[in-house]
C-alpha cells in the first residue's frame, strides 16, 4: 500500500515535504518502517525565582533508562544501523515556555549517515535538520538526533496520536 504525505514547509522547525512508499522494512524505497504505540509521561517544573510553574510532557517511546519508560515500538530494530535498538523516538513541549523538541535515539555509535528523512504519520523531519552527538551525557553508549522545534505549549504540533494510538514512522 502506498504512503503519501503532504505538507507545509516550516521555517527554521526542521520539517520538509516527504515522498512516497510502501511496504516496510525497505520495500518502495524505505529503509525502515517502525509502528509506535504512544505512551506519555508528563514531569510537573516548580518554578521558583520569578518562574512560574510548568509541565513537560514527553510523548511517543523512550525506554533507555529504568526512569520514565513509556509507549512501545514494533520491531525496535534498526534496519538502518544493523539491528541495533531504537531507545527513543520521543516528541516533547513545555506548558509556559513553548520549547518543543523531537528526539531519535538508536544504541551504539553509528553515522550521522544512512538515511535521509524521519517521517512519523505525516511529519517528516530531515536528518540534516537535526543536532546529532554520540556518547552524550544524556544518553551514554548510543547515538541522538535531535530537532529544536517551533513554539508549541500544547502538544498541537505533536507527530504522535493520543495515547494507546499507534503511529508509523519511516526511514527514508
Amino acid at each position: 500500500m502506498a504512503l503519501s504525505h503532504v505538507m507545509n514547509i516550516i521555517s527554521n522547525s526542521g520539517l520538509v515535504a516527504a515522498g512516497t512508499g510502501s511496504g516496510s522494512g525497505g520495500g518502495g524505497g524505505n529503509l525502515d518502517s517502525q509502528t509506535v504505540t504512544v505512551g506519555s509521561y508528563q514531569q510537573n517544573n516548580a518554578g521558583g525565582s520569578g518562574a512560574p510553574s510548568s509541565a513537560t510532557v514527553y510523548e511517543g517511546r523512550f525506554v533507555y533508562n529504568t526512569v520514565n519508560t513509556y509507549g512501545s515500538i514494533s520491531d525496535g530494530t534498526s534496519n538502518v544501523y544493523s539491528g541495533a535498538a531504537i531507545e527513543a523516538v520521543r516528541y516533547s513541549w513545555t506548558t509556559v515556555y513553548g520549547t518543543s523538541n523531537l528526539w531519535l535515539v538508536i544504541t551504539g555509535n553509528n553515522a550521522n549517515s544512512g538515511w535521509t528523512t524521519l517521517t512519523i504519520g505525516s511529519t517528516a523531519y530531515l536528518r540534516t535538520n537535526a543536532f546529532y552527538a554520540y556518547d552524550s551525557g544524556i544518553f551514554p553508549n548510543a547515538s541522538a538526533w535531535y530537532w529544536n522545534l517551533s513554539s508549541d505549549t500544547t502538544g498541537a504540533n505533536s507527530p504522535f496520536g493520543a495515547d494507546g494510538t499507534t503511529t508509523t514512522c519511516v526511514f527514508t
